[in-house]
């Protein structure tokens, strides 16, 4: 047992599914690293959440993206000697990264004349570098989500949808990744994580609607209730055909026909 192991078991673990085999295996492996609970609550719906939170304090935000992105490159150069679509990525993540610093210590410097004051002038253009900066890393972020996204790893593709808490804004590639993360995804854990990430992203009417058409794809208990917890709270009438569509299946799970019935009488 391993703990990329454990993430893929553990919906199955709380709705009791698994063997007595990994259950003894889990417990065990619990009791070693306590802290891996901890990790793993936020999808435990006895606690009561299917959000995700990835808060990270913003005075370290940046200082933690570029120890990701650094780890990220380092973690697969070694991988292949190819020039496939990852290390085509790298040299121009890097160049971007390399240019933020510059761009930031350039602004810093001139933000105060030769007698150390600080001038209109300066204001000006350093407000306009620090835009620049941002909109610079903003970039590297987002090409650093899709690429994650596209990993093999189940815990890379976690990362992905951490960094996508720290966007402001998606383009549309992002959003296209994050759906094929929650229509496609073989991890359950990354496929509730998507719903979190996407429902960052409600007022987009593709994404809304997109939501609201997942809700027949899922198969997962989990991630069927965190849709309709969603849809609830956005007041989405458009979503009841689709949970009256899957309360029509014959083998819905028990505690989600209770779920979908209970959430078709509050939008409605």
């Amino acid at each position: 047992m391993d703990k990329e192991k454990l993430h893929e078991l553990w919906p199955d673990y709380v709705l009791g599914k698994v063997s007595k085999v990994e259950q003894e295996e889990i417990v065990s492996f619990l009791e070693k690293f306590p802290e891996v609970r901890e990790e793993l609550s936020e999808w435990d719906p006895i606690m009561g959440t299917l959000q995700a939170e990835w808060e990270v304090p913003s005075n370290e935000m940046d200082r933690a993206f570029y120890e990701k992105l650094h780890s990220f490159v380092e973690e697969e150069a070694p991988q292949s000697n190819t020039k496939g679509k990852v290390h085509r990525l790298h040299p121009w993540m890097m160049g971007i990264a390399a240019s933020v610093v510059l761009i930031l210590g350039f602004a810093l410097g001139k933000l105060f004349n030769s007698e150390g004051a600080v001038t209109e002038n300066s204001l000006v253009n350093t407000h306009e570098k620090l835009k620049a900066a941002e909109e610079e890393t903003h970039e590297l972020r987002t090409q650093l989500v899709i690429s994650l996204a596209d990993q093999p790893s189940a815990s890379k593709r976690l990362e992905a949808l951490s960094e996508v808490k720290k966007l402001d804004s998606a383009t549309d590639k992002v959003i296209e990744a994050l759906f094929k993360m929650l229509n496609n995804d073989p991890n359950v854990n990354v496929r509730l994580a998507a719903v979190t990430s996407l429902s960052k992203y409600v007022e987009n009417p593709i994404v809304r609607e997109g939501l609201v058409m997942s809700i027949t794809q899922q198969e997962s208990p989990l991630v069927q209730i965190a849709l309709a917890e969603l849809m609830v709270t956005l007041k989405e009438q458009k979503s009841i055909n689709s949970m009256e569509t899957l309360l029509k299946k014959p083998d819905i799970n028990a505690a989600v026909k209770e779920k979908l019935e209970e959430s078709i009488k509050e939008i409605i």
